[in-house]
């Protein structure tokens, strides 16, 4: 029995350096990517990422790092793995899903139960410049009301690409939704989350929505 107790310390033992090797090195390509601004082994990565998703969390945050980063860095690997099937994709077939957040307090914008809030482009925030930046692209845009609005939308509107608007958490949500659905998409994080008047860079969502392999 005792025999027994020491190969399975010694397996574990094993295991251990290996995830803390496997941790590292995962790391060190992570730093290298934010320092180049080039990305090795986006899948490796991301695999790392999600496997051991909620202990990095709990480290990160433990040692000071930024609350939402392992979510953030999970979202810029899945855009950068992502980037060339969307490019593929037409136009008329991706849609744009902007938060309800992003609207002003004094919002004019009816909600529609099967289109989301309904933008009268009144020019007091970026959303309507958004509408407008789609309309002539023949693309759709949803102001969403919440998560369970999402599947209706991709339900009913049966897009090949989705490039969407959120918080860091809602995003990696909503990319593993996208993953099992197959549909290539990316996530640009709110510089300013919360539950109302929110920020985006709008121009990063521009350059998100027009990626083309051209």
């Amino acid at each position: 029995m005792a025999n027994i107790f020491e190969i399975l310390g010694i397996i574990l033992t094993v295991l251990f350096f290996i995830l803390v090797l496997v941790l590292a090195i995962t790391m060190l390509l992570i730093l290298y990517s934010v320092k180049t601004k080039k990305v090795l082994f986006p899948k490796f990565i991301l695999f790392v990422l999600d496997f051991l998703y909620n202990p990095l969390k709990l480290v990160t945050e433990k040692i000071g790092v930024n609350k939402g980063y392992i979510d953030m860095v999970s979202n810029d690997m899945r855009n950068f793995i992502n980037y060339k099937s969307l490019s593929k994709i037409p136009f008329e077939d991706r849609i744009v899903l902007l938060p309800q957040c992003l609207r002003k307090r004094d919002c004019p914008a009816r909600l529609d139960s099967i289109k989301g809030f309904q933008c009268t482009k009144c020019g007091r925030c970026g959303v309507g410049d958004i509408m407008k930046f789609c309309d002539e692209k023949n693309i759709k845009v949803f102001i969403v009301p919440g998560g369970s609005f999402v599947k209706k939308v991709i339900k009913l509107s049966r897009p090949k690409a989705i490039i969407g608007v959120g918080c860091h958490i809602e995003l990696r949500e909503a990319s593993l939704v996208l993953e099992y659905l197959k549909v290539p998409g990316r996530g640009i994080n709110l510089e300013k989350d919360g539950c109302i008047e929110t920020k985006v860079n709008y121009e990063k969502v521009k350059k998100a929505i027009i990626i083309s392999d051209d």
